[in-house]
This record gives C-alpha cells, structure tokens and sequence, in this order.
C-alpha cells in the first residue's frame, strides 16, 4: 500500500491500519511490542507516513473556507493526522525514561524508545510544523505536531534538535496561527457552536 500512495484506496487502508494500532495501544503499549525491535517496524511505517510528500493541490495555501473543509476532508491529511496523533501518544507516555513506571519491561523499552525514536520522529513532525509557513497542513497533523514539539522542549536530546529552528518555529508558524483569521469570524457569526466546539477535542477527554 505503501508504493501506491496515489491510489484513495491504499490510503484508507493506511488510515485503517493506523486507527486499529492507535486504538489497540492507547492505555498501554501491548507486551509483544515492548519486547526488543518489534515496535522498529511500526515506527518506520508512521515516520515514512509523516514524511509523505503531500500532492499539489492539498498542499497550497488557501485561506478559502470551502476549499480547506475539503481538504480536512481527505483522506490524505486524514492519515498524516492519525498518525501525527498516534506518534505523539506513544512520545508523551514513554518517551522519557524518567516518569513511566517502574517496571523492568516498561523501563527497558523507555530507554529504547527515547534513544532510537524520539529524534527521529521530531524530524518528521518539525517537517510538517514548518511546512506550514509557505504552504497548507492539515489542522490535526499540525495540532499533534506543535504538541509534539512542544513536549520535545521538556528533554535534553530533543531540545538540542530544536534550538536552531526556534525562531523560525514562532516566528513563522506559532503565531500566526493565533490570529483570528476571516474563517474564524464568519464560523463565530454563522455558527458559534460549531466553533466553540472546533476548540475542544472531545476524543482526549478520557485523557
């Protein structure tokens, strides 16, 4: 599926897959995977998911309301956001060492996982975040990208990756995205409660 990135058809089962790992692996990664090298694989297969390189005309800038609710809509940045999503999970919950639990496995795969994947997956993640500035990305690939930049400032290794692109990071992305675009005041008059809600992901609540 992956050598068919064309095809809608490859990329809603991407998205399938992608949803079921998420899903599966929420609360906790499950044993077989904490064992040594069989999350390798998967991190490969999300990371060459992130780095995907968007068609055209998804990833032009557009500030038409129309345009972007079609976007989000696609399967395409459907997929980089699931997975945006599910990277950062597994990033927050084991990518430190020093707050998962104390338990042998649990510990041994933190020290793996911070050591082989922690970069890595901030290169993918900062991609996404700093395409932003000359081009379009969809809202929960760069909402789970800014958290995972974000969270990747609380870590030595990660932080050292993000210094040189700190100012380009607020300058060019960050900031711009708290202004109050003409989208947002047309949704605030037409339809308050769908924008009130576009603020709150109720999916994480149980988080």
């Amino acid at each position: 599926m992956m050598q068919h990135k064309d095809d809608p058809d490859a990329l809603y089962m991407l998205h399938l897959i992608c949803k079921v790992f998420y899903v599966s692996n929420q609360l906790q990664m499950c044993p077989y995977l904490m064992e040594a090298g069989h999350l390798d694989p998967w991190v490969q297969f999300f990371k060459a998911i992130l780095d995907m390189e968007c068609p055209a005309e998804l990833a032009t800038k557009t500030d038409d309301a129309t345009e972007i609710d079609r976007r989000e809509k696609h399967i395409f940045w459907k997929l980089k956001g699931i997975t945006a999503k599910l990277t950062y999970r597994i990033f927050v919950k084991y990518g430190n060492p020093t707050i998962v639990e104390e338990k042998p496995e649990i510990q041994a795969f933190s020290n793996w996982f911070s050591t082989n994947c922690n970069v890595a997956l901030l290169e993918s993640h900062l991609t996404l975040l700093l395409a932003r500035s000359t081009g379009y990305v969809g809202a929960k690939a760069l909402n789970f990208s800014i958290k995972y930049t974000s969270a990747s400032t609380k870590l030595s290794v990660t932080m050292e990756k993000l210094k040189p692109f700190v100012l380009r990071i607020l300058q060019d992305t960050v900031i711009p995205i708290l202004f109050v675009t003409t989208r947002d005041l047309n949704q605030f008059e037409t339809e308050p409660i769908e924008y009130i809600r576009a603020q709150y992901d109720f999916t994480e609540t149980l988080f």
